[in-house]
């Protein structure tokens, strides 16, 4: 039996080319990570130790000063945990409206209403957070429609102004962020073998039982994933606290805008970002571990 020899060409190929154009292929996106997110990260991490001076001046001092101001605050502590409240909250909320129309868009029989309904979801994202922001800000006003309809049907008294609150803070980020909770759980979905839930239906087992049993176990991986990009995306937005909060429904984001932007302060608002970015790695971190990270390295 015998065996053909690689020519000159192939060996050259082989040997030379390919190594080099595999260097090359991979060097093009690791210097677009360094120079756009390492580099940036390290200059953050810099400036978060340097001291700060009155007139939003700063100089260089390698000191933890900001971190442990930070820490001992009770103000910008309580705004950590008020920014995980509003992020967890947005997130449980896109999830149970989430998944219910992602499911229904998933098991519709039509491939035109599928794509029909996913058209529709995805256009949403077309426009800013601030077209949307001032949107929901018309829409809670005193004389809009939903103050109108919730006086009607006995919800309020009479139709007050519903904005800037807490409500329209958990409302305006749900809408903003559903359709990445939605986009993320359909694809979920539509991998599940609809023979496995044939199957479990064929040996008796009821609806309710089929999806609990079947089909929730094994969409785990689109729950985890689009609970956390809500999550995550949740923690760091900037426009819709603004708008349709009070200053005690800012975020940690809006928090650190104030202290760039207006205080000046330009290493304690670095320092609060690199808290808020470790709390984000964390979360990073639970969610690969929840999706079977660890099960995966160990193979």
């Amino acid at each position: 039996m015998s065996t053909e020899e690689p020519t000159l060409g192939e060996s050259i190929i082989e040997n030379d080319i390919w190594p080099r154009t595999k260097y090359l292929i991979v060097s093009y996106p690791a210097a677009v990570l360094a120079l756009f997110f390492v580099l940036p990260l390290l200059l953050l991490v810099v400036v978060s130790t340097f001291e700060n001076i009155e007139g939003g001046f700063f100089q260089p001092a390698f000191t933890f000063e900001n971190y442990v101001r930070f820490f001992g605050s009770d103000l910008f502590q309580g705004r950590m945990i008020y920014t995980l409240q509003v992020a967890g909250l947005t997130t449980a909320s896109c999830l149970v409206i989430g998944y219910p129309l992602a499911y229904y868009i998933a098991s519709l029989d039509s491939e035109l209403w599928r794509r029909v309904y996913l058209s529709i979801i995805i256009s949403s994202l077309f426009l800013t957070f601030i077209i949307r922001a001032f949107a929901w800000q018309v829409l809670l006003s005193s004389d809009s429609i939903v103050p109108t309809v919730a006086s009607s049907l006995g919800i309020l008294q009479e139709p007050v102004a519903l904005v800037p609150s807490y409500m329209a803070l958990i409302v305006g980020m749900v809408y903003v962020f559903l359709p990445f909770m939605v986009l993320t759980l359909y694809t979920s979905i539509r991998e599940v073998d609809d023979s496995l839930q044939e199957a479990s239906r064929s040996l008796g087992a009821m609806p309710l039982t089929t999806f609990r049993n079947v089909t929730l176990p094994l969409t785990k991986g689109g729950i985890v994933s689009g609970s956390m990009l809500v999550f995550v995306l949740s923690l760091g937005v900037y426009v819709l606290p603004r708008i349709l909060g009070n200053p005690p429904q800012w975020t940690l984001a809006v928090l650190i805008g104030n202290q760039v932007g207006v205080e000046g302060n330009i290493p304690y608002g670095a320092t609060i970002s690199i808290v808020l970015l470790l709390v984000v790695g964390a979360i990073l971190a639970v969610g690969w571990y929840l999706l079977g990270g660890e099960r995966r390295v160990s193979i």
